[in-house]
């Protein structure tokens, strides 16, 4: 063989694998993910995210005083978080973009909160309750309130 057609060949090949291996992998990536949303974005609200909110506001508004509130605190904050990636999955998904960075802002929010309760840093907590405010209201104004202000800070 001449080392042209090795050379065609390979590039044939090469060309072959770089189009089909993104398209493999983003098929095999939703068939093998098992995931299968079920709640909807108000269900979710209802029994997770309204709750654990509520929670990570008092806590941050109320500083706990013992390991146990402290906690507690920790866990609602770590729901809120893993909350706001259950609203990115599925068709629970608004849109790619707006919907998507106000989700990760609660998740990142709700992280920071659950942080601060774990060091047990008040100042921290309070400060984290105010960006998880300013994450759902941000949401709230286009994706639920038609542009309306939140109940909160009124």
């Amino acid at each position: 063989m001449s080392s042209p057609m090795i050379g065609g060949t390979v590039k044939t090949r090469m060309l072959v694998l770089i189009l089909l291996v993104p398209v493999a992998s983003a098929s095999a990536q939703r068939s093998t993910s098992g995931v299968r949303p079920i709640a909807t974005v108000k269900q979710l609200h209802e029994i997770m995210i309204t709750p654990a909110s509520d929670a990570v506001f008092r806590a941050s508004g109320d500083t706990p005083t013992n390991e146990k509130g402290w906690l507690d605190a920790r866990s609602q904050a770590l729901v809120l978080a893993e909350a706001g990636n259950l609203l990115m999955l599925g068709s629970r998904a608004r849109d790619n973009v707006g919907w998507m960075r106000m989700s990760r802002a609660l998740v990142d929010a709700a992280a920071t909160a659950a942080g601060a309760a774990e060091k047990k840093d008040a100042d921290a907590l309070a400060g984290a309750g105010d960006i998880i405010t300013a994450a759902c209201e941000a949401c709230h104004r286009p994706y639920r309130d038609g542009g309306r202000q939140m109940g909160i800070g009124r």
